[in-house]
């Protein structure tokens, strides 16, 4: 018997959705990719090699004070994108300064309407499938781990490698205690507006876009690594306790890999997942800080060195003050 074409492959994704409660699942996909590092900080610091980091001016501390024109201070604070207990209990400089803001702007929002058309992204609805695209032996590797996690098989087929990978990549958690998604309950309960610096759509295009040769190479590294998911995330956690900005960058040297073609890799993800969009937030960023008192909640990496966000509104004109 021959291997099942894309139309009977589709056929069985629809009955996975009624009868393994598709939605939800899907909702807990879309949450993934939702968060940045679990969607950013997990994806750099896990799939990617990360490089020593050199001492920088931004290189300590989440909260920032931001000034620089006739309106109030504005706050910028670098998240965890976890729902860790140690995460979420956020110390009183931190609560002060979101009690006192004006609005709360985060990386981006979850929209319920959203989430089945985006998950159609991380599928393969051309004819192609998986084990096609990254070889029967890293699939059935994968199959395996993803089994772990709830998925059928006759699902995982359809996925696309960089979907994959990230699902492989991120500890399984309630969306809803994720740090950013704490914030943005609090701040509506407080009466505040909510505003966002990115679609989830551009999120997702982050790692669609990304050829497919570096997505295979993203998974391979994803299944390699996965014991190690905890573990790293574990030392994210305590890292980002102490404030330490570089030994968040610095903590991807534990996982495997090296040679030019990861270095490569890494290179691709720091421009893709960081550089580029630093300089995107920080514009996006400026009407808040126009109007004052707005508290700005992004992944901390965003912070660290003079690629990040905070070295990038320097150089637009603004005072930026270690808080916390």
């Amino acid at each position: 018997m021959g291997p099942p074409s894309n139309a009977s492959l589709l056929s069985s994704h629809a009955r996975f959705a009624s009868k393994w409660r598709m939605e939800q699942a899907m909702r807990f996909l879309a949450a993934i990719l939702a968060r940045a590092g679990v969607r950013i900080a997990v994806a750099v610091l896990v799939l990617a090699c990360t490089l020593p980091a050199a001492a920088q001016r931004f290189d300590r501390g989440l909260l920032w004070r931001v000034e620089g024109s006739a309106a109030p201070a504005s706050h910028v604070f670098g998240t965890l994108h976890l729902a860790d207990p140690r995460v979420i209990q956020l110390p009183e400089p931190v609560t002060k300064a979101l009690a006192q803001a004006r609005s709360l702007t985060v990386e981006v929002g979850l929209d319920p309407s959203t989430f089945l058309a985006l998950a159609n992204r991380m599928l393969y609805l051309d004819g192609r499938d998986l084990p096609g695209a990254v070889g029967a032996e890293l699939y059935e590797k994968a199959a395996a781990l993803t089994g772990k996690l709830g998925l059928p098989e006759p699902a995982v087929r359809l996925f696309k490698p960089w979907a994959l990978a990230l699902l492989l990549s991120v500890p399984p958690q309630n969306p809803e205690e994720v740090l950013d998604a704490v914030l943005a309950r609090t701040a509506r309960a407080q009466g505040k507006p909510v505003h966002e610096l990115e679609t989830l759509e551009e999120q997702v295009a982050i790692f669609d876009g990304m050829p497919e040769a570096d997505q295979v190479m993203l998974l391979r590294r994803a299944v390699a690594e996965y014991e190690q998911v905890a573990r790293l995330i574990g030392r994210m956690v305590e890292v980002w306790l102490a404030r330490d900005l570089a030994g968040l960058r610095r903590i991807g040297e534990e996982a495997a890999g090296g040679g030019a073609e990861a270095k490569r890799l890494y290179e691709t993800f720091t421009r893709r997942l960081l550089t580029e969009r630093n300089v995107r937030m920080a514009a996006r960023m400026q009407a808040r800080l126009k109007e004052g008192g707005a508290f700005l909640a992004v992944g901390a990496l965003h912070l660290h060195g003079e690629s990040g966000v905070l070295a990038e509104l320097e150089r637009r004109g603004w005072k930026v003050t270690r808080v916390y």
